[in-house]
Protein backbone atom coordinates (compact mmCIF):
# COMPACT_ATOMS: atom_id res chain seq x y z
CA UNK A 1 0.00 0.00 0.00
CA UNK A 2 2.94 2.18 1.07
CA UNK A 3 4.94 1.65 -2.40
CA UNK A 4 1.03 2.49 -4.25
CA UNK A 5 0.59 5.23 -2.55
CA UNK A 6 4.64 6.34 -3.53
CA UNK A 7 4.01 5.63 -6.83
CA UNK A 8 1.07 7.77 -6.89
CA UNK A 9 2.07 10.58 -5.34
CA UNK A 10 5.30 10.53 -7.91
CA UNK A 11 2.65 10.46 -10.64
CA UNK A 12 0.62 13.68 -9.22
CA UNK A 13 3.73 15.55 -8.44
CA UNK A 14 5.24 14.55 -12.52
CA UNK A 15 2.03 15.48 -14.06
CA UNK A 16 2.10 18.70 -11.90
CA UNK A 17 5.50 19.99 -12.66
CA UNK A 18 4.97 18.97 -16.37
CA UNK A 19 1.60 21.02 -16.76
CA UNK A 20 3.42 24.23 -14.71
CA UNK A 21 6.33 23.62 -17.33
CA UNK A 22 3.44 23.79 -20.28
CA UNK A 23 1.61 27.14 -18.84
CA UNK A 24 4.78 28.48 -18.50
CA UNK A 25 5.84 27.62 -21.70
CA UNK A 26 2.67 28.96 -23.00
CA UNK A 27 2.98 32.04 -21.10
CA UNK A 28 6.34 32.96 -22.45
CA UNK A 29 5.24 32.11 -25.72
CA UNK A 30 2.39 34.36 -25.13
CA UNK A 31 3.92 37.29 -23.77
CA UNK A 32 7.07 37.12 -26.61
CA UNK A 33 4.35 36.92 -29.36
CA UNK A 34 4.61 39.23 -32.35
CA UNK A 35 2.64 42.47 -31.89
CA UNK A 36 -1.09 42.41 -32.66
CA UNK A 37 -2.70 44.09 -35.85
CA UNK A 38 -4.82 47.51 -34.87
CA UNK A 39 -7.30 48.40 -37.10
CA UNK A 40 -10.73 46.40 -37.54
CA UNK A 41 -10.44 44.63 -34.48
CA UNK A 42 -13.59 42.97 -34.39
CA UNK A 43 -12.45 40.59 -37.56
CA UNK A 44 -8.33 40.93 -38.01
CA UNK A 45 -7.02 38.23 -35.80
CA UNK A 46 -3.61 37.10 -35.08
CA UNK A 47 -2.27 34.09 -35.86
CA UNK A 48 -0.74 33.95 -32.57
CA UNK A 49 -2.15 32.82 -29.04
CA UNK A 50 -2.05 34.66 -26.15
CA UNK A 51 -3.76 35.30 -22.76
CA UNK A 52 -5.00 38.86 -22.42
CA UNK A 53 -7.61 41.87 -21.76
CA UNK A 54 -7.62 44.13 -25.06
CA UNK A 55 -9.48 47.87 -24.55
CA UNK A 56 -10.55 49.58 -27.26
CA UNK A 57 -11.64 52.98 -28.42
CA UNK A 58 -12.71 53.59 -31.92
CA UNK A 59 -13.52 57.08 -33.16
CA UNK A 60 -15.07 56.93 -37.27
CA UNK A 61 -16.12 60.21 -39.40
CA UNK A 62 -19.01 60.01 -41.36
CA UNK A 63 -19.02 61.52 -44.78
CA UNK A 64 -20.42 65.32 -44.91
CA UNK A 65 -22.99 63.96 -47.36
CA UNK A 66 -23.95 59.99 -48.73
CA UNK A 67 -25.76 58.75 -51.51
CA UNK A 68 -29.20 57.81 -50.84
CA UNK A 69 -32.30 56.49 -53.07
CA UNK A 70 -33.88 60.92 -53.22
CA UNK A 71 -30.39 62.08 -54.27
CA UNK A 72 -27.16 63.23 -51.99
CA UNK A 73 -28.18 64.51 -48.34
CA UNK A 74 -26.21 65.60 -45.46
CA UNK A 75 -24.97 63.36 -42.73
CA UNK A 76 -21.75 64.45 -40.58
CA UNK A 77 -20.83 63.10 -37.12
CA UNK A 78 -19.34 61.13 -35.59
CA UNK A 79 -19.37 57.17 -34.30
CA UNK A 80 -17.83 55.99 -31.09
CA UNK A 81 -16.86 52.47 -29.56
CA UNK A 82 -16.20 51.43 -26.61
CA UNK A 83 -15.27 47.57 -26.28
CA UNK A 84 -13.43 44.59 -24.64
CA UNK A 85 -11.73 41.74 -26.03
CA UNK A 86 -10.39 38.47 -24.30
CA UNK A 87 -8.35 35.68 -25.39
CA UNK A 88 -7.34 33.21 -23.20
CA UNK A 89 -4.55 30.79 -24.55
CA UNK A 90 -4.55 27.30 -23.49
CA UNK A 91 -1.72 26.13 -24.68
CA UNK A 92 0.97 26.89 -27.94
CA UNK A 93 -1.49 25.69 -30.32
CA UNK A 94 -5.44 26.15 -28.85
CA UNK A 95 -7.31 29.93 -28.04
CA UNK A 96 -10.50 30.70 -27.22
CA UNK A 97 -11.03 34.09 -28.11
CA UNK A 98 -13.82 36.95 -27.25
CA UNK A 99 -13.62 39.54 -30.14
CA UNK A 100 -16.69 41.46 -30.88
CA UNK A 101 -19.36 43.26 -28.08
CA UNK A 102 -18.98 46.87 -26.61
CA UNK A 103 -20.65 49.84 -26.03
CA UNK A 104 -21.55 52.52 -29.66
CA UNK A 105 -22.48 55.69 -30.01
CA UNK A 106 -23.78 57.70 -33.28
CA UNK A 107 -23.58 61.26 -33.22
CA UNK A 108 -25.47 62.48 -36.42
CA UNK A 109 -24.79 66.62 -37.51
CA UNK A 110 -27.75 66.11 -39.85
CA UNK A 111 -30.70 63.91 -41.22
CA UNK A 112 -30.67 60.93 -38.70
CA UNK A 113 -31.43 61.15 -34.96
CA UNK A 114 -28.16 60.88 -32.72
CA UNK A 115 -28.26 56.73 -31.24
CA UNK A 116 -26.40 54.32 -28.97
CA UNK A 117 -26.70 50.99 -27.34
CA UNK A 118 -24.80 47.65 -27.14
CA UNK A 119 -23.01 45.69 -29.90
CA UNK A 120 -23.46 42.11 -30.86
CA UNK A 121 -21.39 39.68 -28.95
CA UNK A 122 -18.83 36.80 -30.61
CA UNK A 123 -17.02 34.33 -29.55
CA UNK A 124 -14.95 31.21 -30.93
CA UNK A 125 -11.66 29.72 -30.95
CA UNK A 126 -8.79 29.22 -33.11
CA UNK A 127 -6.37 26.33 -33.55
CA UNK A 128 -2.75 26.28 -35.60
CA UNK A 129 -2.25 23.84 -37.64
CA UNK A 130 1.24 24.88 -39.08
CA UNK A 131 4.41 26.41 -36.78
CA UNK A 132 7.62 26.31 -38.09
CA UNK A 133 9.56 27.84 -35.04
CA UNK A 134 12.86 27.47 -37.31
CA UNK A 135 11.51 29.57 -40.02
CA UNK A 136 9.39 32.26 -37.84
CA UNK A 137 5.70 30.63 -40.03
CA UNK A 138 2.77 29.81 -38.57
CA UNK A 139 -1.07 29.41 -40.36
CA UNK A 140 -3.98 29.37 -37.63
CA UNK A 141 -7.32 28.91 -38.54
CA UNK A 142 -10.08 29.83 -36.45
CA UNK A 143 -14.40 30.03 -36.57
CA UNK A 144 -16.56 32.31 -34.70
CA UNK A 145 -20.14 33.05 -33.95
CA UNK A 146 -21.57 36.31 -33.83
CA UNK A 147 -24.69 36.21 -31.68
CA UNK A 148 -27.50 39.31 -31.96
CA UNK A 149 -27.56 40.60 -29.15
CA UNK A 150 -27.17 44.18 -29.66
CA UNK A 151 -28.98 46.71 -29.90
CA UNK A 152 -31.09 47.38 -33.50
CA UNK A 153 -31.02 51.17 -32.61
CA UNK A 154 -27.01 50.84 -33.60
CA UNK A 155 -28.12 48.89 -36.39
CA UNK A 156 -27.06 45.32 -34.26
CA UNK A 157 -29.31 42.86 -33.05
CA UNK A 158 -30.73 41.36 -36.05
CA UNK A 159 -30.70 38.02 -38.19
CA UNK A 160 -29.99 34.86 -36.76
CA UNK A 161 -26.21 35.28 -36.35
CA UNK A 162 -23.38 35.26 -39.09
CA UNK A 163 -20.88 32.35 -38.85
CA UNK A 164 -17.06 33.24 -39.06
CA UNK A 165 -14.56 30.36 -40.53
CA UNK A 166 -10.99 32.41 -41.11
CA UNK A 167 -7.08 31.24 -41.77
CA UNK A 168 -4.29 33.51 -40.25
CA UNK A 169 -0.57 33.67 -41.34
CA UNK A 170 1.95 34.94 -39.81
CA UNK A 171 6.23 35.01 -40.52
CA UNK A 172 8.79 37.15 -38.92
CA UNK A 173 12.11 38.23 -40.79
CA UNK A 174 14.31 39.34 -37.85
CA UNK A 175 12.56 42.53 -36.83
CA UNK A 176 10.48 42.85 -39.79
CA UNK A 177 6.77 41.03 -39.15
CA UNK A 178 4.16 40.02 -41.49
CA UNK A 179 0.83 39.09 -40.79
CA UNK A 180 -2.48 38.32 -43.40
CA UNK A 181 -5.82 37.24 -42.45
CA UNK A 182 -8.74 35.73 -44.82
CA UNK A 183 -12.27 35.05 -43.41
CA UNK A 184 -15.62 34.45 -44.34
CA UNK A 185 -19.26 35.93 -43.06
CA UNK A 186 -21.51 33.55 -43.06
CA UNK A 187 -24.95 34.43 -41.87
CA UNK A 188 -27.52 32.11 -41.02
CA UNK A 189 -30.37 34.43 -42.16
CA UNK A 190 -29.41 35.18 -45.60
CA UNK A 191 -31.96 37.96 -46.02
CA UNK A 192 -31.50 39.84 -42.75
CA UNK A 193 -27.52 39.99 -43.44
CA UNK A 194 -24.84 39.86 -46.43
CA UNK A 195 -22.23 37.49 -47.12
CA UNK A 196 -18.85 38.83 -46.78
CA UNK A 197 -15.10 37.61 -48.23
CA UNK A 198 -12.79 39.97 -45.46
CA UNK A 199 -9.29 40.20 -46.61
CA UNK A 200 -6.31 42.23 -43.93
CA UNK A 201 -2.74 42.41 -44.31
CA UNK A 202 0.03 43.54 -41.60
CA UNK A 203 3.42 44.84 -41.78
CA UNK A 204 5.49 46.05 -39.23
CA UNK A 205 8.89 46.80 -37.82
CA UNK A 206 10.88 46.09 -34.68
CA UNK A 207 12.85 49.37 -33.60
CA UNK A 208 13.20 48.88 -29.29
CA UNK A 209 9.52 48.99 -27.71
CA UNK A 210 8.45 51.22 -31.24
CA UNK A 211 6.59 49.35 -33.93
CA UNK A 212 5.48 51.42 -36.63
CA UNK A 213 3.27 49.78 -38.86
CA UNK A 214 0.99 49.73 -42.02
CA UNK A 215 -2.19 47.76 -42.65
CA UNK A 216 -4.94 47.31 -45.18
CA UNK A 217 -8.10 45.65 -45.54
CA UNK A 218 -10.28 44.23 -48.63
CA UNK A 219 -13.87 43.02 -48.46
CA UNK A 220 -16.59 42.06 -50.67
CA UNK A 221 -19.98 41.65 -50.77
CA UNK A 222 -20.23 37.98 -51.65
CA UNK A 223 -24.20 37.81 -51.88
CA UNK A 224 -26.61 41.12 -50.73
CA UNK A 225 -29.53 40.30 -48.12
CA UNK A 226 -33.10 40.71 -48.71
CA UNK A 227 -33.16 44.72 -47.55
CA UNK A 228 -32.35 43.78 -44.08
CA UNK A 229 -34.42 44.37 -40.77
CA UNK A 230 -33.03 47.57 -39.60
CA UNK A 231 -34.59 50.89 -39.66
CA UNK A 232 -33.52 54.20 -39.16
CA UNK A 233 -34.72 57.18 -37.01
CA UNK A 234 -35.22 60.41 -39.25
CA UNK A 235 -34.58 63.89 -37.62
CA UNK A 236 -38.47 64.50 -35.96
CA UNK A 237 -38.91 61.41 -35.08
CA UNK A 238 -40.12 59.69 -38.29
CA UNK A 239 -38.43 55.96 -39.20
CA UNK A 240 -37.69 54.87 -42.16
CA UNK A 241 -36.17 51.43 -43.75
CA UNK A 242 -32.30 51.36 -44.26
CA UNK A 243 -33.21 50.13 -47.41
CA UNK A 244 -35.50 52.06 -48.61
CA UNK A 245 -33.00 55.17 -47.55
CA UNK A 246 -29.93 53.28 -49.41
CA UNK A 247 -30.24 50.03 -51.20
CA UNK A 248 -26.43 50.29 -51.84
CA UNK A 249 -24.89 51.09 -48.48
CA UNK A 250 -23.71 47.41 -46.80
CA UNK A 251 -22.01 48.24 -43.51
CA UNK A 252 -19.07 46.83 -44.63
CA UNK A 253 -16.58 45.91 -40.84
CA UNK A 254 -18.91 46.68 -37.80
CA UNK A 255 -21.96 46.52 -39.42
CA UNK A 256 -24.00 43.79 -41.22
CA UNK A 257 -27.02 45.67 -42.64
CA UNK A 258 -28.68 42.84 -45.14
CA UNK A 259 -29.23 46.11 -48.05
CA UNK A 260 -30.23 44.13 -51.20
CA UNK A 261 -28.02 45.69 -53.70
CA UNK A 262 -24.65 45.46 -52.82
CA UNK A 263 -23.64 42.06 -54.38
CA UNK A 264 -20.00 42.46 -55.70
CA UNK A 265 -19.28 45.69 -54.07
CA UNK A 266 -15.83 46.15 -52.39
CA UNK A 267 -14.40 47.91 -50.10
CA UNK A 268 -10.77 49.01 -49.57
CA UNK A 269 -8.86 50.41 -46.40
CA UNK A 270 -5.58 51.55 -45.91
CA UNK A 271 -4.39 52.12 -41.94
CA UNK A 272 -1.03 53.79 -40.76
CA UNK A 273 -0.53 53.63 -37.05
CA UNK A 274 2.24 52.23 -34.58
CA UNK A 275 2.60 49.94 -31.24
CA UNK A 276 4.75 50.77 -28.49
CA UNK A 277 5.50 48.23 -25.86
CA UNK A 278 5.95 49.71 -22.50
CA UNK A 279 6.83 46.15 -21.00
CA UNK A 280 6.17 42.57 -22.15
CA UNK A 281 2.71 42.62 -20.43
CA UNK A 282 1.29 45.71 -21.53
CA UNK A 283 1.41 47.60 -25.40
CA UNK A 284 -0.61 49.91 -26.68
CA UNK A 285 -1.64 50.90 -30.28
CA UNK A 286 -3.23 53.72 -32.54
CA UNK A 287 -3.60 54.10 -36.06
CA UNK A 288 -5.47 56.05 -38.48
CA UNK A 289 -7.70 54.62 -41.33
CA UNK A 290 -9.22 55.83 -44.33
CA UNK A 291 -11.24 54.22 -47.37
CA UNK A 292 -9.33 53.80 -50.74
CA UNK A 293 -11.54 54.58 -53.70
CA UNK A 294 -14.73 54.96 -54.08
CA UNK A 295 -16.37 56.11 -50.75
CA UNK A 296 -20.02 57.39 -51.68
CA UNK A 297 -21.29 53.84 -51.03
CA UNK A 298 -20.46 53.69 -47.23
CA UNK A 299 -20.85 56.21 -44.78
CA UNK A 300 -17.40 55.41 -43.49
CA UNK A 301 -14.63 58.56 -43.97
CA UNK A 302 -11.75 57.87 -41.73
CA UNK A 303 -11.40 56.39 -38.59
CA UNK A 304 -9.16 56.23 -35.18
CA UNK A 305 -8.55 53.32 -33.35
CA UNK A 306 -6.83 53.32 -30.15
CA UNK A 307 -5.77 50.48 -27.92
CA UNK A 308 -4.52 48.82 -24.72
CA UNK A 309 -3.20 45.19 -24.48
CA UNK A 310 -2.65 43.26 -20.64
CA UNK A 311 -1.21 39.85 -21.17
CA UNK A 312 -1.30 37.38 -18.83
Amino acid sequence: MNKLAGTLSLAFLTSLFAGSAVAAETKADSMSAPISPVTDPVNFESPYHTTEIRMIYLHQNFHDKIDTNLGKLKLGGEAQLFAIQARYAINDRLSVIATKDGYAKYNFDNTLEDQEGFANIALGVKYTVYHDKDSDFIVTTGFRIEIPTGDDDIYQGEGDGIANPFISIGKQWNNFHFMAYEGLRLPFDTDANSTFNDMSLHVDYKIGNFYPLIEAHWRHVIADGDGGEFNAELEGGAEAPVNVINDNMSGVDLLNLGTSDTQGNNYTNMAFGFRYKFTEALTMGAAYETRIGKSDDSMFDDRYTFDFIYSF
